[in-house]
């Protein structure tokens, strides 16, 4: 992976606040057809100003919901446009979780997940900070590492401490501020389904390791710290609901995606309370 297209920056300082995100969302599904949609467009629809819009943005792209070149709703933003606009279920949280902590481009929220808390004792903020002014030291400006990482160390801790992705409790502190990981246990299977579809998508491919979706970073085992044996007994069941296939006998131990399912599929149907209509 090129480490060039990654990104320090993406709160600027700014703190999450689903509230006003909820307004960006619903000004870009709201223009009329034909309407230009640019930054004094959102200025207008949501009351926010310059900064505050840019740095909505900013988030909304690197949690999936806004197109990475375009101010426009990606496909999944469009459907939480539609049923969880103020970002109130957890099925939401935990695809918007996977969506960013899984993006290699969001360098801070893809290593606290994928490589700090698995690999690295418990440590304060302080301790975040220290361990990636160290790893980062020959890619960034003593500016950045300065100040713009402490932003995006404080933008992640607030998150999942204290703001939207406080509900999923995935991050936690100790009485002396240090920050550990949670084991999650359970899970929408419709959600997981979405998060194993999405990444083949990605990937272009239809035959995924069972290893890999328990061990790689960006996949739910390292993502979410799930046990294996629940991790595989949610596969079996949505074998048993035939959406995907677990070859886990004669030596095999992967999973075999449906050819006409995709990812909205399963966010659709969990939004609406129905069975997955495959679309492809």
């Amino acid at each position: 992976m090129d480490s060039k297209k990654r990104k320090l920056q993406i709160s600027n300082g700014h703190y999450l606040d689903f509230d006003q995100l909820a307004r960006l969302i619903h000004a870009m599904n709201s223009a009329e057809e034909g309407q230009k949609i640019n930054m004094s467009f959102l200025e207008k629809e949501t009351g926010l100003p310059f900064r505050q819009v840019r740095n909505r943005i900013s988030m909304g792209r690197a949690m999936g919901i806004i197109e990475e070149r375009a101010l426009k709703l990606s496909p999944f933003g469009v459907l939480l446009s539609s049923h969880d606009i103020f970002f109130e279920s957890k099925g939401t949280l935990e695809y918007l979780h996977y969506l960013a902590a899984g993006n290699y481009k969001n360098l801070v929220w893809y290593e606290v997940f994928n490589t700090l808390l698995p690999e690295k004792p418990p440590m304060d903020q302080a301790g975040w900070l220290k361990y990636f002014r160290s790893s980062l030291t020959h890619e960034y400006s003593l500016y950045s590492l300065n100040h713009h990482l402490n932003q995006e160390v404080r933008f992640i801790v607030e998150a999942y401490t204290k703001k939207g992705f406080k509900k999923l409790e995935l991050l936690n502190q100790t009485l002396d501020g240090k920050l550990y990981r949670r084991r999650s246990t359970d899970f929408d299977q419709l959600i997981i389904s979405a998060i194993i579809y999405n990444f083949g998508e990605k990937q272009r491919v239809n035959l995924l390791q069972m290893k890999d979706i328990i061990t790689m970073p960006g996949l739910p085992g390292v993502l979410f710290n799930m046990d294996e044996a629940a991790l595989r007994q949610l596969v079996e069941d949505l074998h048993q609901h035939g959406w995907v296939r677990y070859e886990g006998t004669h030596n095999l131990d992967q999973i075999r995606l449906k050819d006409d399912f995709r990812a909205l599929d399963f966010l659709t149907a969990y939004y609406k309370g129905a069975d997955p209509q495959p679309s492809g």
